[in-house]
């Protein structure tokens, strides 16, 4: 209620007292000097009227109440759907801000989406190292992008470093922008994919590469080359490596849980301490493979090639574990209780 409905109503209330006290003392003498009523009737009449004057000022004051009452409440109503309307106001203005915000971040995302991609064909090593980190930056930021960054990283390291079947030469140093690319895919948020989603780098020669504590779970290595690669510590769970090169591969500590490595040359592979928990490896080369403390319970080893028994007797496995036909399964083994048999 504002300052000048206010003013009326406390001046009201100021002069209706003396106004009430006024009126009582009239009426009360005009009963006390009627003519022909005793002392005592003058009193009674005196009293009752009085009586009857503070009752019609009581409901007087009662009723002016009730109507600033009904004033202050109609002021205080105006004033809070004054605020509704201004904070409807602030939020259609803070999600059209908000809206805004996010087209130009988007655009801008875009713009240097393109340019990175353009940048990846550049002659010059140090413009293709940006354009990756570039691309990488992008896929923190946006994760509706993060999957088609992975592809076209991918599609990189596919069309930079293809196997070439046909020559026999030694191992070449890896390419700073294959590895640059290999190493952001490696440290990408899994979160962000799906579990149906899988990294395609099939038939690509990438020996030598580093990619110790990589993450490169649900990837396809399909006939790729990682001829004397560092994969130590690196999650390759649900991996395919379906006849690839893995001689003299350091795979020590790394996570093949359930890896497709059937036809996988394994030659000189050092799987120390490896996780190979539930993996398939049919027909692949262990010859000379170091297999101490490495985990094959639930492995699938049928027609392993050049596995001897001296290698299965360093390694920890169970009778879930699939043995090619000329080896035994280890005594200490078979009192070995699979994981995979406890899950329920």
């Amino acid at each position: 209620m504002s300052d000048n409905n206010t003013d009326p109503l406390i001046n009201w209330l100021i002069v209706l007292p003396f106004i009430f006290i006024l009126c009582l003392f009239i009426v009360f003498l005009a009963f006390v000097n009627v003519e022909g009523l005793s002392t005592e009737q003058r009193l009674d009449y005196g009293i009752k009227a009085l009586t009857t004057t503070g009752t019609i000022f009581v409901g007087i004051a009662v009723f002016i109440n009730a109507f600033y009452a009904a004033k202050r409440a109609e002021v205080m109503d105006k004033s809070a759907e004054a605020a509704n309307k201004s904070a409807e106001a602030a939020n259609k203005s803070a999600e059209a801000a908000l809206r805004n915000a996010e087209a130009v971040q988007d655009k801008q995302i875009t713009e240097r989406f393109a340019k990175a991609i353009e940048q990846l064909g550049n002659e010059k090593i140090e413009v293709r190292l940006g354009a990756i980190y570039t691309l990488e930056r992008i896929a923190k930021d946006s994760t509706q992008d993060h999957w088609t960054i992975m592809e076209v990283l991918t599609a990189f390291v596919r069309e930079n470093a293809p196997l070439k079947k046909e020559e026999k030469q030694e191992s070449p140093k890896i390419r700073t922008d294959i590895q640059a690319a290999l190493t952001v895919i490696g440290r990408r948020n899994t979160e962000n994919e799906q579990e149906k989603q899988r990294l395609d780098l099939s038939n690509i020669d990438i020996r030598g590469v580093d990619l110790i504590k990589a993450n490169l779970e649900r990837a396809d290595f399909i006939s790729s080359n990682f001829e004397g690669a560092l994969l130590m510590q690196a999650r390759l769970q649900n991996a395919e490596f379906y006849n690839a090169n893995l001689r003299s591969v350091v795979l020590s500590e790394a996570n093949l849980q359930k890896a497709y490595l059937s036809g996988t040359k394994l030659q000189q592979a050092n799987l120390y301490k490896a996780n190979l928990q539930g993996s398939f490896l049919p027909g692949a080369n262990l010859h000379l493979a170091n297999l101490v403390e490495a985990n094959l319970q639930g492995a699938n080893l049928s027609g392993a090639k050049n596995l001897e028994q001296h290698q299965i007797e360093r390694a920890k496995g169970d009778r879930t574990t699939i043995l090619p036909e000329n080896l035994q399964l280890p005594e200490h083994w078979k009192a070995q209780v699979s994981p995979l048999d406890t899950e329920t």
